[in-house]
């Protein structure tokens, strides 16, 4: 199981953990995030875009989450997670050869934790 931290594009200070299994897809990584947050994510799962937050198109460091509290509008420089039935280990949020930027305690509590996942909802691409 692991747990992956998420930000809502748009929306400062909306990060949040969702534990899921390495062995799931995009889709299911979805669901789990309409289901974490249904007063937050108002379009239906398949309708969100997900992108890995790692920066300079998955090349450079994760997001922190103390950069996501003060908000993120954009998605450019981070990959696009387009297919519902890639693996997350297929798509470098799970696996053996995967960091998922784990700090120590006293990092985490100064907001140097990492963010894996930026959300991006229907109605914020429609606009």
């Amino acid at each position: 199981m692991n747990t992956l931290y998420c930000v809502v594009v748009g929306v400062a200070g909306s990060t949040f953990p969702v534990d899921i299994d390495e062995n799931k897809s995009v889709g299911h990584l979805k669901d789990a995030i309409k289901e974490k947050k249904p007063d937050t994510i108002t379009c239906e799962a398949d309708k969100l875009q997900l992108f890995l937050a790692k920066k300079d198109e998955g090349r450079g460091p994760w997001l922190t989450q103390l950069e996501a509290l003060q908000g993120v509008s954009d998605t450019r420089g981070y990959t696009h997670l387009p297919v519902p039935g890639a693996k997350l280990r297929a798509v470098g949020l799970a696996g053996r050869q995967v960091s998922l930027g784990e700090v120590s305690d006293e990092d985490g509590a100064a907001g140097k934790g990492p963010v894996h996942v930026l959300v991006v909802q229907f109605s914020q691409i429609a606009a």
